[in-house]
C-alpha cells in the first residue's frame, strides 16, 4: 500500500508496486509525482527525511536529504537598518536553502530500489506535461499565497502558476510544461539538477530576489546517512528521525513522559477532555525543550539524547496534572525563558508518504518545500524554490513563520541545515514493520503524527479513524491550544477550565498512517483534511 496526500501521488505509486517495484521504488516514484500536482508542499525544489527498512536483511537505513544553508549566507544578511527582518527569511532569495531532493531521492533508488531511476522518474514528467485537475488543497493555497504576492519580477513565474488575477479554481488543469522539461533531463542524469542549465537557472532565480547561493553550493550538496533514533512503548520497537528532526526526539520523549505518568489514557477515552489535556501537557515539555535545546549542532545533539533519559522522563511526568495546566516556565527542565508572542502556526507545504511492500519493506517518508509554495520563487525550469532558512533561528528571540522560538542551536550559519518538525516514523513488533506514520503542517506534524500513533496503538482505532479524530496541538510558546473546528463543545469548556486558552485551527495538516494488522492486511489512511487517498497495486491504472 501507498499512503499520500494526493490520490494521484498515491496511484503512481501503487503502480511502481504493481509492476514489481520494491517499497523503495514506489515511494521515490510518488515523491516525486506529488512535486507535480501538490507544488505548494513538495517538489524538487525542496528537501526531506527517509527511513528505509529492508525486511531481508533486517536494516533500517535512515537519510537526510534536507536543505542546508549557503556558503555565503550570513546572519547580518537578514539585518535592515539596524533590525532583523524576518520576513527575508520567508520569501525572496535569502529564504532558500540549497535543495536536496533529487540527489537524496536517487541516492534511495540507487541504493534499495530495484527499477531504473527513469522508470521512476517518468510518471511524474508525463503527469507535469499533460496536466491534472487542480486539487481543492492547491487551490485554496493558491488564494492565500497570490494575496500577499509581491508585484515585482522575480514572483511572476508563482503568479503565472497560481493563474495571476483569477486564481486557479478547483478542477481546472494543472499543466506545468516547463517542470516537464526538467523531470525528463533528471529522469537522464539526476546529477543534472546540481550542474549546467538547471543550476544556472536555480541560482539566477534566487540571486535576482536578492539571495547569496551558487553553483558551488549547489555541486557541493550531499545527503547525509544517519543512525536511526530509537525508542520502545507498549511492547512496540519505535524508530524515528535524530537531528536535524526535532520531531523524532519529541515524539518519543512525549510518549515515554506519557507512560510514566500513570495515567489510564485508555480508561479515560480517546477523545476525551482529560486525555487531550494529558497529551497536550507532555507535548509541551517536549516543545520547551526544543526552543531552548535543539540544533544541527554538537550542542544539540547532545542535548537530544539527554532529554530521554528515563529519570528525567520521570521528573516531567511528575509535573503532569489532570486538572490544571502549569506556569509556562515550568515545563522542561530548567526554566527556559518565555519566547515572544507568537501568532497560531501557520500553513506548512509539506507531504508525507508511507509505503509498505508485500515483503514487508517499508519507507516513511517526508519531503517539503516549507511554506505554501516556498520562498515564493519558481525557477525557469518550473522548480519552486524552498524558504526553509525560516526553519532556522535567525534571531533567538523572534518567532519564525510557524510560530516558533528557537535556540543559538539553531543560529543560522553556512552548510547547515535547520532544524525541523517532519517526523517520519515506523513501528517495529519484533522484526516485522506493524505501522508507518508521518504528516504534514510544520509543528503540527508532531503532535498530529503522535496522536494518529496513540489513536490505534493505544486506543485500538483502526488506521482511517485514528487520522480522522480531531486533533489538538500546543508548541508551549504561545501559549494557546490550537483546536479543530469539529471538536466537540463540551470537550472546549473542560479544557479551558482546566486553564488552556483554545485557538481555532488555521491552515490545512495532514497525516498518512499505515497499520499491518496480525492478519497481515494493512490498513491504510491518507488525511482528508488534504484531500489525499491511499492506493494499492491492485487499484493502479
Amino acid at each position: 500500500m501507498v499512503a499520500a496526500d494526493h490520490p494521484i501521488a498515491s496511484q503512481v505509486g501503487a503502480g511502481v508496486l504493481a509492476d514489481g517495484g520494491n517499497a523503495i521504488d514506489a515511494a521515490v516514484a510518488t515523491a516525486l509525482a506529488a512535486g507535480v500536482v501538490s507544488p505548494a508542499s513538495s517538489g524538487i525544489g525542496g528537501g526531506g527525511f527517509a527511513l528505509v527498512w529492508d525486511a531481508a536483511s533486517g536494516s533500517l537505513r535512515v537519510y537526510d536529504f534536507r536543505e542546508v544553508a549557503p556558503a555565503a549566507l550570513d546572519p547580518s544578511d537578514f539585518v535592515v537598518d539596524g533590525a532583523v527582518d524576518p520576513l527575508l527569511a520567508r520569501r525572496g532569495g535569502l529564504a532558500v536553502g540549497v535543495p536536496g531532493e533529487a540527489r537524496g531521492l536517487a541516492l534511495l533508488a540507487r541504493t534499495h530500489g530495484r527499477m531504473s531511476w527513469r522508470r521512476l522518474a517518468m510518471p511524474a514528467a508525463r503527469l507535469a506535461r499533460d496536466g491534472t485537475p487542480t486539487s481543492w488543497f492547491t487551490a485554496q493555497a493558491a488564494v492565500q499565497v497570490l494575496a500577499k504576492l509581491p508585484d515585482a519580477p522575480p514572483y511572476a513565474p508563482l503568479r503565472d502558476l497560481l493563474g495571476g488575477a483569477t486564481p486557479r479554481r478547483r478542477g481546472v488543469p494543472l499543466v506545468r510544461p516547463a517542470l516537464a522539461a526538467t523531470l525528463l533531463a533528471i529522469a537522464a542524469d539526476p546529477e543534472a539538477f546540481y550542474r549546467g542549465k538547471l543550476a544556472d537557472d536555480l541560482v539566477a532565480a534566487v540571486r535576482a530576489a536578492g539571495g547569496v547561493m551558487t553553483t558551488d553550493d549547489l555541486a557541493a550538496y550531499t545527503p547525509v546517512e544517519r543512525p536511526p533514533l530509537w525508542g520502545a512503548w507498549r511492547g512496540l520497537r519505535i524508530a524515528t528521525m535524530p537531528i536535524p528532526s526535532s520531531g523524532g526526539v519529541i515524539l518519543l520523549e512525549t510518549l515515554g513522559i506519557l507512560d510514566r505518568t500513570g495515567v489510564d489514557l485508555v480508561a479515560l477515552g480517546a477523545d476525551s477532555a482529560v486525555a487531550l489535556h494529558v497529551i497536550a501537557e507532555a507535548t509541551k515539555h517536549g516543545f520547551a525543550d526544543r526552543t531552548r535545546l535543539l540544533g544541527d549542532s554538537d550542542s544539540g545533539r547532545a542535548a537530544a539524547a539527554a532529554l530521554l533519559d528515563d529519570a528525567r522522563l520521570r521528573r516531567l511526568a511528575a509535573k503532569v496534572r489532570l486538572d490544571r495546566t502549569q506556569p509556562l516556565a515550568d515545563y522542561g527542565e530548567s526554566p527556559p525563558a518565555v519566547g515572544a508572542a507568537a501568532r497560531v502556526p501557520g500553513p506548512g507545504g509539506t507531504s508525507h508518504i508511507c509505503v509498505i511492500d508485500a515483503e514487508g519493506n517499508a519507507v516513511s517518508l517526508t519531503t517539503t518545500v516549507n511554506g505554501y509554495f516556498g520562498s515564493k520563487l519558481v525557477t525557469a525550469g518550473g522548480v519552486v524554490l524552498n524558504n526553509q532558512i525560516d526553519d532556522f533561528a535567525i534571531d533567538p528571540t523572534l518567532a519564525n513563520g510557524f510560530g516558533l522560538t528557537q535556540s543559538a542551536a539553531n543560529l543560522v550559519a553556512p552548510g547547515q541545515r535547520p532544524l525541523s518538525s517532519m517526523t517520519p516514523t515506523l513501528l517495529f513488533d519484533g522484526g516485522r514493520v506493524v505501522g508507518c506514520a508521518g504528516g504534514s503542517g510544520g509543528p503540527r506534524i508532531i503532535s498530529n503524527t503522535l496522536q494518529a500513533i496513540l489513536g490505534v496503538w493505544l486506543f485500538g482505532k483502526d488506521a482511517r479513524a485514528a487520522v480522522e479524530a480531531p486533533r489538538v496541538h500546543h508548541q508551549w510558546s504561545p501559549d494557546e491550544l490550537v483546536i479543530e473546528s469539529d471538536l466537540a463543545p463540551d470537550v472546549r469548556r473542560a479544557l479551558e477550565a482546566r486553564g488552556h486558552r483554545l485557538t481555532l485551527s488555521t491552515g490545512v495538516t495532514a497525516v498518512q498512517l499505515l497499520r499491518v494488522r496480525p492478519d497481515g492486511v494493512i490498513e491504510a489512511a491518507s488525511d482528508p483534511r488534504k484531500g489525499g487517498a491511499p492506493a494499492g497495486p491492485d487499484a493502479a491504472p
